[in-house]
Protein backbone atom coordinates (compact mmCIF):
# COMPACT_ATOMS: atom_id res chain seq x y z
CA UNK A 1 0.00 0.00 0.00
CA UNK A 2 1.61 3.38 -1.28
CA UNK A 3 0.70 6.26 1.66
CA UNK A 4 -0.32 9.21 0.51
CA UNK A 5 2.13 12.28 1.05
CA UNK A 6 0.00 15.01 2.40
CA UNK A 7 0.94 18.95 2.45
CA UNK A 8 2.78 18.69 6.21
CA UNK A 9 3.60 22.08 6.04
CA UNK A 10 0.16 23.79 5.68
CA UNK A 11 -1.37 21.44 8.38
CA UNK A 12 1.33 22.61 10.42
CA UNK A 13 0.36 26.31 9.36
CA UNK A 14 -3.83 25.30 9.63
CA UNK A 15 -2.92 24.13 13.38
CA UNK A 16 -1.22 27.29 14.39
CA UNK A 17 -3.28 29.33 12.84
CA UNK A 18 -6.86 27.73 14.12
CA UNK A 19 -4.98 26.96 17.88
CA UNK A 20 -4.43 30.97 17.60
CA UNK A 21 -7.51 32.27 15.54
CA UNK A 22 -5.03 34.41 13.96
CA UNK A 23 -3.09 33.84 10.72
CA UNK A 24 -0.75 36.99 12.24
CA UNK A 25 0.05 34.89 15.48
CA UNK A 26 0.19 31.47 13.37
CA UNK A 27 3.29 33.15 11.25
CA UNK A 28 4.95 34.55 14.28
CA UNK A 29 5.57 31.00 15.92
CA UNK A 30 6.51 29.73 12.62
CA UNK A 31 8.64 32.07 11.24
CA UNK A 32 7.22 33.15 8.06
CA UNK A 33 4.81 35.68 6.89
CA UNK A 34 1.37 36.12 7.39
CA UNK A 35 0.81 36.07 3.52
CA UNK A 36 2.88 32.86 3.12
CA UNK A 37 0.46 31.31 6.19
CA UNK A 38 -2.73 32.74 4.43
CA UNK A 39 -1.33 30.86 0.77
CA UNK A 40 -0.53 27.42 2.79
CA UNK A 41 -3.96 27.59 4.20
CA UNK A 42 -5.86 28.41 1.05
CA UNK A 43 -4.12 25.84 -0.58
CA UNK A 44 -4.62 22.92 2.19
CA UNK A 45 -8.44 23.96 1.68
CA UNK A 46 -8.15 24.01 -2.38
CA UNK A 47 -6.67 20.03 -1.82
CA UNK A 48 -9.66 18.86 0.81
CA UNK A 49 -12.42 20.74 -1.33
CA UNK A 50 -13.58 21.99 1.91
CA UNK A 51 -13.54 25.76 3.85
CA UNK A 52 -11.74 25.33 6.95
CA UNK A 53 -11.79 29.10 8.43
CA UNK A 54 -14.44 32.09 8.13
CA UNK A 55 -12.49 34.76 6.80
CA UNK A 56 -14.24 38.16 8.34
CA UNK A 57 -13.04 41.79 8.04
CA UNK A 58 -10.81 42.09 11.77
CA UNK A 59 -10.92 38.44 12.23
CA UNK A 60 -10.71 34.42 11.38
CA UNK A 61 -12.65 31.99 12.37
CA UNK A 62 -13.02 28.63 12.00
CA UNK A 63 -15.96 26.40 9.87
CA UNK A 64 -17.26 23.56 11.84
CA UNK A 65 -15.29 21.44 9.53
CA UNK A 66 -11.77 23.48 10.65
CA UNK A 67 -12.67 23.18 14.34
CA UNK A 68 -13.59 19.11 13.94
CA UNK A 69 -10.25 18.90 11.69
CA UNK A 70 -7.95 21.29 14.37
CA UNK A 71 -9.12 18.69 17.28
CA UNK A 72 -7.78 15.65 15.31
CA UNK A 73 -5.07 17.14 14.08
CA UNK A 74 -3.87 18.58 17.61
CA UNK A 75 -4.15 15.16 18.76
CA UNK A 76 -1.42 13.91 15.71
CA UNK A 77 0.91 16.44 16.04
CA UNK A 78 1.07 15.83 20.05
CA UNK A 79 1.78 12.22 19.40
CA UNK A 80 4.51 13.04 16.49
CA UNK A 81 6.21 15.48 19.59
CA UNK A 82 5.92 12.90 22.22
CA UNK A 83 7.71 10.66 19.63
CA UNK A 84 10.25 12.99 18.84
CA UNK A 85 11.13 13.91 22.40
CA UNK A 86 11.53 9.96 23.42
CA UNK A 87 13.69 9.37 20.76
CA UNK A 88 15.92 12.95 21.83
CA UNK A 89 16.43 12.14 25.44
CA UNK A 90 17.06 8.59 24.75
CA UNK A 91 19.96 9.85 22.54
CA UNK A 92 20.58 12.71 25.07
CA UNK A 93 21.03 9.94 27.83
CA UNK A 94 23.35 7.47 25.91
CA UNK A 95 26.91 8.35 26.89
CA UNK A 96 25.67 8.90 30.19
CA UNK A 97 26.38 6.03 33.42
CA UNK A 98 22.67 3.00 34.10
CA UNK A 99 21.65 4.21 37.28
CA UNK A 100 20.62 1.37 39.34
CA UNK A 101 18.86 1.35 42.83
CA UNK A 102 19.32 -2.22 43.84
CA UNK A 103 18.17 -4.34 46.93
CA UNK A 104 21.49 -4.77 48.94
CA UNK A 105 21.07 -8.89 49.33
CA UNK A 106 20.71 -8.65 45.31
CA UNK A 107 23.77 -6.87 44.89
CA UNK A 108 25.83 -8.90 46.86
CA UNK A 109 24.88 -12.28 46.57
CA UNK A 110 23.22 -12.10 42.89
CA UNK A 111 24.68 -8.87 40.64
CA UNK A 112 27.95 -8.91 41.91
CA UNK A 113 29.34 -11.92 41.02
CA UNK A 114 27.91 -11.77 37.47
CA UNK A 115 29.27 -7.91 36.89
CA UNK A 116 32.21 -9.86 35.01
CA UNK A 117 29.76 -10.97 32.74
CA UNK A 118 27.37 -7.84 32.11
CA UNK A 119 30.96 -5.93 31.14
CA UNK A 120 31.83 -8.42 28.51
CA UNK A 121 28.99 -8.23 26.93
CA UNK A 122 28.13 -4.27 27.34
CA UNK A 123 31.41 -2.83 27.63
CA UNK A 124 30.50 0.50 26.87
CA UNK A 125 27.97 1.12 29.51
CA UNK A 126 29.24 2.68 32.84
CA UNK A 127 26.81 1.04 35.41
CA UNK A 128 26.53 2.63 38.83
CA UNK A 129 25.22 0.79 41.57
CA UNK A 130 23.37 2.29 44.41
CA UNK A 131 22.02 -0.93 47.33
CA UNK A 132 19.05 0.59 49.15
CA UNK A 133 15.98 -0.60 50.39
CA UNK A 134 14.25 2.83 50.21
CA UNK A 135 11.87 3.98 47.99
CA UNK A 136 12.89 5.58 45.06
CA UNK A 137 11.56 8.94 42.91
CA UNK A 138 12.87 8.24 39.59
CA UNK A 139 12.66 11.96 38.89
CA UNK A 140 14.26 13.56 41.53
CA UNK A 141 16.86 10.72 42.28
CA UNK A 142 17.60 10.53 39.04
CA UNK A 143 17.95 6.39 38.44
CA UNK A 144 17.31 4.67 35.29
CA UNK A 145 16.09 1.60 37.03
CA UNK A 146 16.08 -0.09 40.47
CA UNK A 147 15.15 -4.01 41.57
CA UNK A 148 12.93 -4.21 44.39
CA UNK A 149 11.80 -7.02 46.07
CA UNK A 150 8.06 -6.67 46.35
CA UNK A 151 4.53 -7.97 44.90
CA UNK A 152 4.41 -6.23 41.77
CA UNK A 153 2.91 -3.16 43.13
CA UNK A 154 4.44 -0.27 41.51
CA UNK A 155 1.94 1.79 39.93
CA UNK A 156 3.02 4.12 37.19
CA UNK A 157 6.36 2.08 36.41
CA UNK A 158 7.14 -0.57 34.24
CA UNK A 159 7.74 -3.90 36.23
CA UNK A 160 9.32 -7.16 35.16
CA UNK A 161 9.34 -9.87 37.39
CA UNK A 162 13.24 -11.37 37.98
CA UNK A 163 12.54 -14.70 39.76
CA UNK A 164 10.71 -15.82 43.00
CA UNK A 165 12.38 -16.40 46.28
CA UNK A 166 11.96 -19.46 48.75
CA UNK A 167 14.24 -20.19 52.14
CA UNK A 168 15.42 -23.47 53.55
CA UNK A 169 17.75 -23.82 56.30
CA UNK A 170 21.30 -23.78 55.55
CA UNK A 171 24.62 -24.47 57.61
CA UNK A 172 28.36 -24.96 57.23
CA UNK A 173 28.84 -29.01 56.69
CA UNK A 174 31.19 -29.05 59.28
CA UNK A 175 27.65 -28.70 61.29
CA UNK A 176 26.73 -32.13 59.69
CA UNK A 177 29.27 -33.82 61.29
CA UNK A 178 29.97 -32.20 64.21
CA UNK A 179 29.31 -32.71 67.82
CA UNK A 180 26.62 -33.06 67.85
CA UNK A 181 25.96 -34.16 64.26
CA UNK A 182 22.95 -32.00 62.26
CA UNK A 183 21.06 -35.13 60.37
CA UNK A 184 17.13 -34.06 61.50
CA UNK A 185 14.99 -31.63 62.07
CA UNK A 186 14.99 -32.33 65.50
CA UNK A 187 19.04 -31.85 66.16
CA UNK A 188 18.21 -28.28 65.45
CA UNK A 189 17.41 -27.88 68.97
CA UNK A 190 21.34 -28.80 69.74
CA UNK A 191 22.25 -25.96 67.32
CA UNK A 192 22.28 -21.82 66.92
CA UNK A 193 19.75 -20.40 65.15
CA UNK A 194 20.39 -17.59 63.10
CA UNK A 195 17.57 -15.08 62.76
CA UNK A 196 16.36 -12.92 59.40
CA UNK A 197 14.44 -9.70 60.30
CA UNK A 198 14.77 -8.01 56.80
CA UNK A 199 11.14 -9.33 56.41
CA UNK A 200 9.66 -8.95 59.74
CA UNK A 201 7.43 -5.98 58.07
CA UNK A 202 5.41 -9.01 56.28
CA UNK A 203 3.48 -11.12 58.56
CA UNK A 204 3.44 -13.84 55.80
CA UNK A 205 7.06 -14.47 55.53
CA UNK A 206 8.23 -17.34 56.98
CA UNK A 207 10.71 -17.45 60.08
CA UNK A 208 11.88 -20.37 62.14
CA UNK A 209 8.76 -21.13 63.98
CA UNK A 210 7.07 -21.48 60.51
CA UNK A 211 9.58 -23.92 59.28
CA UNK A 212 9.68 -25.68 62.08
CA UNK A 213 5.97 -26.25 62.07
CA UNK A 214 5.70 -27.22 58.48
CA UNK A 215 8.59 -29.64 59.63
CA UNK A 216 6.59 -31.46 62.77
CA UNK A 217 9.24 -30.32 65.17
CA UNK A 218 7.94 -29.04 68.63
CA UNK A 219 10.97 -29.37 71.23
CA UNK A 220 12.84 -26.68 69.08
CA UNK A 221 12.84 -22.92 70.77
CA UNK A 222 12.40 -21.00 67.17
CA UNK A 223 12.99 -17.44 69.39
CA UNK A 224 16.79 -18.17 70.48
CA UNK A 225 19.64 -17.10 68.86
CA UNK A 226 21.40 -14.02 67.18
CA UNK A 227 19.01 -11.58 65.07
CA UNK A 228 20.72 -9.48 61.71
CA UNK A 229 18.88 -7.00 59.49
CA UNK A 230 20.08 -8.33 56.43
CA UNK A 231 20.19 -11.72 54.78
CA UNK A 232 23.20 -12.11 53.31
CA UNK A 233 24.72 -11.44 56.69
CA UNK A 234 22.81 -14.03 58.08
CA UNK A 235 23.48 -16.39 55.43
CA UNK A 236 27.96 -15.37 56.15
CA UNK A 237 27.27 -16.25 59.89
CA UNK A 238 25.81 -19.87 58.51
CA UNK A 239 28.92 -20.38 55.89
CA UNK A 240 31.33 -19.28 59.11
CA UNK A 241 29.97 -21.69 60.89
CA UNK A 242 28.18 -19.88 63.68
CA UNK A 243 24.84 -21.46 63.74
CA UNK A 244 21.66 -22.80 61.03
CA UNK A 245 20.06 -20.22 58.64
CA UNK A 246 16.89 -20.13 56.82
CA UNK A 247 18.67 -18.84 53.52
CA UNK A 248 16.98 -17.58 50.85
CA UNK A 249 18.09 -20.45 48.26
CA UNK A 250 18.22 -18.64 44.61
CA UNK A 251 20.70 -15.92 45.93
CA UNK A 252 22.66 -18.58 47.85
CA UNK A 253 23.03 -20.49 45.24
CA UNK A 254 26.72 -19.81 44.42
CA UNK A 255 27.36 -20.93 48.09
CA UNK A 256 25.79 -23.62 47.62
CA UNK A 257 26.91 -24.68 44.54
CA UNK A 258 30.76 -23.41 46.09
CA UNK A 259 29.84 -26.30 49.02
CA UNK A 260 30.41 -23.30 51.07
CA UNK A 261 26.82 -24.09 53.15
CA UNK A 262 24.57 -27.17 52.48
CA UNK A 263 20.49 -27.30 52.89
CA UNK A 264 20.34 -30.72 55.05
CA UNK A 265 16.84 -30.86 54.76
CA UNK A 266 14.34 -30.91 51.94
CA UNK A 267 11.16 -28.68 53.39
CA UNK A 268 11.11 -25.45 51.63
CA UNK A 269 9.01 -22.33 52.45
CA UNK A 270 7.89 -19.87 49.96
CA UNK A 271 8.49 -15.77 50.17
CA UNK A 272 5.89 -14.40 49.83
CA UNK A 273 7.76 -11.59 47.48
CA UNK A 274 9.43 -12.11 44.74
CA UNK A 275 12.13 -9.78 42.66
CA UNK A 276 11.10 -7.09 39.88
CA UNK A 277 13.08 -4.90 37.61
CA UNK A 278 11.34 -1.35 37.97
CA UNK A 279 11.53 1.68 35.73
CA UNK A 280 9.38 4.16 34.52
CA UNK A 281 7.68 3.72 31.21
CA UNK A 282 9.73 6.20 29.48
CA UNK A 283 12.90 4.80 30.55
CA UNK A 284 12.26 1.56 28.16
CA UNK A 285 13.23 3.56 25.47
CA UNK A 286 17.13 4.07 27.00
CA UNK A 287 19.20 2.12 24.88
CA UNK A 288 21.51 0.90 28.19
CA UNK A 289 18.14 -0.01 30.20
CA UNK A 290 17.01 -2.56 27.57
CA UNK A 291 20.49 -3.97 27.32
CA UNK A 292 20.32 -4.26 31.10
CA UNK A 293 17.06 -5.69 30.93
CA UNK A 294 17.66 -8.33 28.40
CA UNK A 295 21.36 -8.94 29.94
CA UNK A 296 19.07 -9.71 33.41
CA UNK A 297 16.58 -12.06 31.28
CA UNK A 298 19.70 -13.86 29.49
CA UNK A 299 21.14 -14.91 32.91
CA UNK A 300 18.17 -16.17 34.45
CA UNK A 301 17.36 -18.19 31.42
Amino acid sequence: MVRRLHPLNALRAFEAAGRHLSFVKAADELHVTPGAISHQIKGLEDYLSVALFRRLPQRVLLTDTGQAFLSELRDCFARVDRAVDRVLESNNHQNDPLTVSVAPVFATKWLGPRLQRFYRTNPEIDLRISTSLKTIDFHRDSFDAAIRLGRADYPGLESIKLFDESVTPMCSPRLLEGDPPLKTPEDLRHHILLHDDSLTFDTTAPHWGSWLEAAGVARVDAKRGPHFSHPDHALQAAIDGAGVVLGWRTLAHADLMAGRVVAPFDIILPLPLSFYLVYPKDHSNRAKVAAFRQWLLQELN
